[in-house]
């Protein structure tokens, strides 16, 4: 009897469907008429949504407050914060482009942002600057500073194999931190960890400097995935930038090169640009005195000059004093 009210309601509907269109094709046309409206209806409130976000954050509203203002779910919370972001980098890309092109006006265009990137550099005063500036100012980073100190130390006397050792469990040390792991909980899956840059809107929708921080997400995303993390079963990565290869031996080629030891500090770094703009904080770095770091470019200038003469590490591994110089 349910089986027959139910049939019953169901063809009282259609009729008045068909009656109101009067043909199929019209009713075709009106159901895509409702599904455009709808559509354009939930693009508006994604819209509404996103500004919202971005005034929140902007006024210096915490994320969790702002989460929990204009979303009930996870997968809300994806939506809007995605279009946040995207509303936020297409709006200053807009503001950059009529700097560019006004006279008189040194800007630095899209394609010499992502130049930046590949800048890595191991001078003393850097090296000094990123530890003070960032590393022990950063939470996500903090706890391995000792371990940082010991890869630079062992990159500066050439030993370029415990330099990568040294600093490869630290990237994903510092990732899961960043999502939220300590000592007591389960680690996360290490898929997550993988795609970890891939969800920058969620963590933060509107970043400090959002050109820069796209850039260098985007950057840290393609390391990851199609070098560092990449399954073995997938293919070589380049050079053997691999953890799994470090990690496991797997095979019997050099990954402990002065090059991968660059290209591991290139995205060490990269995460410390993330993190500031995320954390939408007054850089630390430019607050650095030089008398806060005078004691450390001394002695990574010491090491250096070490050398100068025949080391154990110059013996042993056929390296020079070349391979250092800054």
């Amino acid at each position: 009897m349910e089986e027959m009210r139910s049939l019953h309601r169901l063809l009282t509907l259609l009729t008045i469907l068909i009656y109101e269109c009067s043909y199929i094709n019209i009713v075709s046309t009106n159901c895509v008429k409702i599904s455009s409206i709808n559509q354009k209806s939930i693009m508006a409130k994604s819209e509404i949504k996103a500004n919202e976000i971005i005034t929140k954050i902007k006024q210096g509203k915490s994320l969790d407050s702002v989460k929990s203002e204009v979303s009930n779910t996870p997968d809300e919370w994806f939506k809007y914060s995605n279009k946040a972001y995207n509303t936020y980098l297409k709006k200053v890309k807009k503001e950059r482009k009529g700097i560019e092109n006004r006279k008189h006006v040194s800007a630095t265009s899209n394609e010499q942002v992502t130049e930046i990137i590949g800048r890595a550099t191991f001078h003393p005063h850097l090296r000094a600057l990123q530890k003070k500036g960032r590393i022990e100012k950063l939470d996500y980073f903090k706890v391995f500073s000792i371990l940082i100190d010991a890869a630079i130390l062992s990159y500066y006397r050439t030993n370029f194999i415990s330099c990568y050792l040294t600093l490869l469990p630290v990237i994903e040390g510092v990732i899961i931190r960043w999502m939220g792991y300590t000592e007591t909980n389960t680690k996360p899956d290490f898929e997550d960890v993988r795609k970890f840059f891939k969800n920058y809107a969620q963590r933060q929708p509107c970043p400090y400097n959002i050109l820069f921080h796209n850039v260098y997400v985007k950057a840290c995303d393609k390391i990851l995935n199609n070098h560092f993390y990449k399954p073995t079963t997938s293919g070589n990565s380049w050079a053997n930038f691999n953890r799994h290869v470090a990690s496991h031996l797997l095979n019997d080629n050099q990954f402990g090169t002065k090059e991968n030891c660059i290209r591991l500090f290139i995205l060490f770094d990269a995460m410390t640009e993330i993190a500031v703009y995320e954390s939408r904080i007054n850089d630390p770095k430019f607050n650095i005195r030089d008398e806060e770091i005078e004691n450390d470019i001394n002695l990574y200038g010491n090491v250096i000059l070490d050398n100068m003469k025949t080391t154990p590490e110059q013996t042993m591994f056929g390296t020079t004093f070349l391979d250092i110089k800054v």
